[in-house]
């Protein structure tokens, strides 16, 4: 019904009969990267344009895989970061699943040089959590499985923290808290999200 009023207005869409059988996990990332492009479009101004779904080439397993969160490239001064959104949901199986992806991940950030996979420069990564506890419950599993990549700092975010009217604060990272040997959140602030 929705697609036939959307042609009948001659509004292109791409909705097709197998959609409806795509299953919740998906729709809901899905809707979790579009919350964030949104968010960026019209929260930040160094804004510059997106991606929903960045094919990334993880070359030694010669695998390609979709960014499941899209991805984001911010411009300032003549200078340019891309992130990469990530989106983490407690689905059935999710810590399998996360690290298989981070794997991926892995082999990407390992292997990368200028022009991978249609980036200039090193992306960032963004791991988008359903929640605080998520964020601890990810990073867990990420550090119990080694699941760190050298290359760049992991970032954390949630749904909700996208909801806030500056996303300047929007990033959270773990770090080591070297006197009681554990790890602690921390709110970071990247005045370029403003």
């Amino acid at each position: 019904m929705g697609k036939y009023l959307l042609d009948s207005r001659e509004i292109d869409t791409k909705w097709q009969p197998t959609d409806n059988t795509k299953p919740v996990p998906m729709i809901k990332k899905r809707l979790a990267g579009n919350q964030i492009i949104i968010a960026y479009m019209r929260k930040v101004k160094a804004f510059k344009n997106y991606i929903a779904k960045p094919s990334i080439n993880a070359k030694r397993t010669g695998t390609k895989f979709k960014v499941t969160g899209g991805g984001i490239t911010l411009t300032k001064n003549d200078k340019s970061i891309d992130f990469i959104f990530e989106i983490i949901r407690r689905e059935e199986d999710w810590q399998k699943k996360l690290e298989e992806r981070m794997k991926l991940y892995q082999d990407f950030y390992e292997s990368f040089v200028e022009g991978d996979s249609g980036f200039s420069s090193i992306p960032q990564l963004i791991l988008v959590c359903e929640d605080d506890r998520h964020m601890a419950e990810t990073f867990k599993e990420v550090v119990t499985n080694k699941l760190e990549i050298s290359e760049v700092k992991l970032y954390y975010t949630t749904d909700l923290a996208q909801n806030a009217d500056d996303l300047t604060k929007s990033l959270y990272e773990f770090n080591l808290n070297e006197d009681t040997g554990k790890y602690k959140i921390e709110n970071i602030e990247i005045k370029l999200l403003g």
